[in-house]
């Protein structure tokens, strides 16, 4: 009982770390339900199935036949029972943990995001645009194409392209989309802790897909309204951006 406690404190632990950003921590605590559920599984079936293998051995000079058992329908039940609420707990649990990652919560702030070869345009809800891309002097990027968000408010992202198929990855939150030509995709994330985070496209775009990225500014609330209160970042058209 006294391991069973510590391990049960120790899974605890894990699940207590702080959430950086929505929707990762859902899918990562799916992951974590069906990593500890797998190795309860194996270590039921496994160390039994060793011992006996080991115990009951061929041995030279050995002879004697077992009593023969033609069937036991209490271990039967047991054993056809149990899996079965054990998959759909897990069946039930995930489906809840999608539903969440897809669904945005009620009061996210909306903002589109329209990709173009090679970067990202964020429009905000007040009509402000910040046009994200590659400059020349590395995975870095000036003020004002950094798309700022405000810390620990969700965001729900409405997404569209101008020539081929992008995906939209949000690297801390876990999260990526793709942006269709003619089609309005959509997704959510939020990030708890300020700072600067990545954007990447994770669909093969073109020559400088690697190079498509966007760098969000988390911030808090306060400052993210004050920003979004202020002039219009500077306009250009997606064609001028490319170039």
């Amino acid at each position: 009982m006294k391991y069973l406690l510590t391990l049960l404190a120790l899974v605890g632990s894990v699940f207590a770390e702080e959430v950086l950003a929505y929707p990762r921590a859902y899918w990562e605590n799916s992951v974590k339900v069906w990593f500890w559920v797998a190795v309860i599984i194996y270590i039921i079936v496994a160390v039994p199935s060793i011992y006996f293998a080991l115990k009951y051995r061929y041995r030279k000079g050995e002879h004697e036949e077992g009593e023969h058992i033609e069937g036991n329908t209490a271990l039967e039940i047991v054993w056809t029972v149990i899996p079965t609420i054990i998959v759909l707990f897990l069946g039930t649990y995930s489906f809840a943990n999608f539903v969440k990652q897809r669904n945005a919560p009620e009061g996210a702030m909306e903002i589109k995001v329209v990709a173009f070869m090679w970067g990202w345009e964020f429009e905000y809800p007040n009509g402000k645009k910040v046009y994200a891309f590659f400059n020349q002097e590395g995975y870095t990027a000036p003020e004002e194409q950094k798309a700022y968000i405000p810390a620990g408010k969700p965001v729900k992202v409405y997404l569209t392209s101008r020539d081929v198929i992008h995906s939209f990855f949000v690297h801390p939150a876990k999260i990526t989309e793709d942006a269709v030509p003619g089609r309005i995709t959509r997704l959510w994330f939020q990030i708890n802790k300020p700072g600067e985070y990545f954007v990447f496209c994770r669909e093969y775009c073109g020559t400088w897909h690697s190079r498509m990225f966007a760098i969000l500014k988390v911030v808090p609330e306060e400052e993210f309204n004050k920003w979004l209160g202020e002039g219009q970042a500077t306009e250009q058209t997606p064609q001028q951006v490319a170039q």
